[in-house]
């Protein structure tokens, strides 16, 4: 067995890297957005991997950035000093030590609050989330606005129980007030509104991967006109599920909130059309390798020998060592560990909107729904990992309001990133890879990047190549009710139309019965005719019974495709392979 030797010429360009890949990655989409349905290869999709210790510097800035009047108090020295004393406590980790935050980190941190308070906007509130692409606002949405946002929803809420919505599998603890899995596009049901307009799915022309691609259904989006000022109108169409004429108040709310969102959108599409910011930390300066049955060892060890308390062995003792001894030998070793630059490098600058969304037309699609939990429901247990839609939606970007909350613990929503395989390691490296990334042989190739917390009052817009998780919360006072609603808006690839309420009319046969029968009436026909004509409608419209039987198909068909996506995207293992 060889010792331990400096390999000459180690690599140090990992910005670079980070430009290549996202090259590469942007390459496959041509001129529209990324989404996470691409047709390319398990090598060419995915973030560079972030170091733990990284993650950590965003998660404690994330923490700083949730401080009412953070942008003022980062100006104030006697309250950076004390910053830094609380993060110095709370950034050990005594599980982990190599994941604890240094002095020299939190001090980056802190230096980097100038550059998240200079992209932040002083008028709507819109500034950087938790993680790179994700944004926020507590800010956004006026009083105004959000009280006629609950007079109309108040509507929407407030009718007979046996009418409510509750979503399917929740325990009757979501309750659906408008959700795009009912009344879809169904194909070969779905009647388009001209023979000019197709509602098929391209199959045989899509370049992306059509395994995600359903025969069966589509979520049927909205039209919006954005004008020069971001505000937005609905275009010659109606918003699906939401009658327009019973919720005719809640029309201009829905206008409202889409031109409101519309910049954090630019702002999320922008941040698509560039590289990741790069990287913090000087990851590699040096590689040492040893040859054994186990491979070879670079990145972060620095010594020879270290403190075990035998020596190194010599190579005819070198076979009778078990596996345990080895991992408390290597385990030992002095390790050259992740640590941040020298000084911050003023890489958030870099960050601008280059997308203008302004004088176009956009579609969106829109959800709202309620978490509601009582004395004897009182813990939502959370979501599962997962994107939005599917290839037929092309949705590129998800906003979310929280508009209403009472009587429930914080809650959080977390982030997950696919990433490439990391740079620089050898086959077995595997005590490298897991002290720097916590990524090891065959595990997934996906990183946890950040967690925003979801309050009421405040919006968030992320791209939909990350995965989202609703993380639990219970009612904070257990003998009372509590809920939170949400406003969901889901925006298709602005590069890429889709069938929308523009080119189908409403499906709901009880829209048109009611409106139908009164026609006919006008005109002397008896009833039971009026009845029979009615009927008629039918095989054209959905009743409700119909289009509840489609939805349950349409969920089983999306909880199937989730859990395959999940595994070829997010669940792709890292196989260590020598490069």
């Amino acid at each position: 067995m060889g010792r331990l030797t400096q390999i000459k010429n180690a690599r140090t360009d990992i910005p670079n890297v980070v430009q290549m890949a996202y090259e590469q990655a942007l390459y496959s989409f041509k001129d529209g957005y990324p989404h996470p349905f691409p047709d390319i290869g398990r090598s060419e999709w995915g973030d560079t991997p972030r170091t733990i210790v990284e993650l950590k510097m965003c998660a404690l800035s994330e923490i700083l950035r949730n401080k009412p009047n953070w942008w003022e108090k980062k100006n104030d020295v006697v309250i950076l000093q004390k910053w830094r004393e609380e993060a110095l406590e709370q950034g050990v980790d005594n599980e982990h030590p190599e994941w604890t935050l240094t002095g020299q980190m939190i001090d980056y941190v802190l230096a980097e609050l100038d550059g998240y308070a200079r992209l932040r906007d002083g008028a709507t509130g819109v500034e950087p989330g938790c993680y790179e692409r994700v944004w926020k606002s507590d800010a956004l949405v006026s009083s105004a606005v959000r009280d006629q946002l609950l007079d109309a929803v108040a509507k929407l809420e407030n009718i007979p129980e046996d009418e409510k919505d509750w979503h399917p599998g929740t325990n009757k603890q979501v309750l659906d007030l408008v959700h795009p899995s009912l009344y879809p596009i169904v194909y070969g049901r779905t009647l388009e509104r001209t023979s000019k307009s197709s509602l098929e799915p391209d199959v045989a022309g899509n370049k992306s991967d059509t395994q995600f691609l359903s025969r069966r259904f589509q979520w049927i989006p909205s039209n919006f006109e954005i004008d020069a000022s971001s505000a937005a109108k609905l275009k010659d169409s109606y918003i699906n599920n939401l009658h327009p004429v019973e919720h005719a108040g809640m029309y201009p709310v829905i206008e409202n909130l889409v031109g409101l969102a519309v910049p954090m959108w630019e702002r999320v599409l922008s941040d698509l059309r560039r590289p990741l910011t790069a990287l913090r930390m000087k990851v590699v300066t040096t590689m040492k390798e040893r040859y054994d049955s186990r491979g070879r060892v670079c990145c972060i060890w620095a010594d020879e020998e270290g403190v075990y308390n035998e020596p190194y062995p010599s190579d005819d003792e070198c076979d009778d060592w078990e596996d345990e001894r080895w991992d408390a030998w290597r385990d030992s070793l002095p390790k050259r560990l992740p640590e941040p630059l020298d000084e911050y490098n003023g890489a958030l600058d870099a960050i601008s909107k280059t997308v203008d969304l302004t004088e176009s037309t956009i579609q969106v699609i829109v959800k709202l729904a309620n978490i509601l939990l009582t004395p004897n429901n009182p813990t939502y247990e959370g979501g599962s990992w997962h994107v939005e839609g599917m290839l037929n939606e092309s949705i590129v970007s998800t906003f979310l309001y929280y508009y209403d909350e009472d009587n429930i613990t914080q809650s959080e929503l977390a982030f997950r990133v696919s990433v490439t395989e990391p740079c620089y390691h050898g086959q077995d490296d595997s005590t490298c890879t897991q002290i720097l990334y916590g990524l090891d042989r065959q595990v997934p190739l996906v990183q946890e990047v950040g967690r925003s917390v979801t309050k009421e009052g405040r919006c968030i817009a992320f791209p939909n190549i990350y995965q989202h998780q609703v993380q639990p919360f219970r009612l904070a006072d257990p003998t009372k009710p509590g809920h939170r609603k949400i406003v969901a808006l889901f925006l298709v690839d602005p590069t890429h139309r889709i069938p929308s309420t523009a080119d189908v009319a409403p499906q709901q046969h009880s829209w048109a019965a009611g409106p139908l029968k009164e026609a006919l009436a006008g005109h002397n026909m008896p009833a039971e005719l009026a009845d029979i004509v009615s009927d008629m409608t039918k095989t054209t419209l959905m009743t409700r019974d119909e289009a509840e039987v489609y939805r349950e198909e349409l969920m089983k068909e999306r909880s199937v495709m989730v859990k395959d996506h999940t595994k070829k995207r997010f669940h792709i293992e890292f196989n260590m392979c020598e490069h």
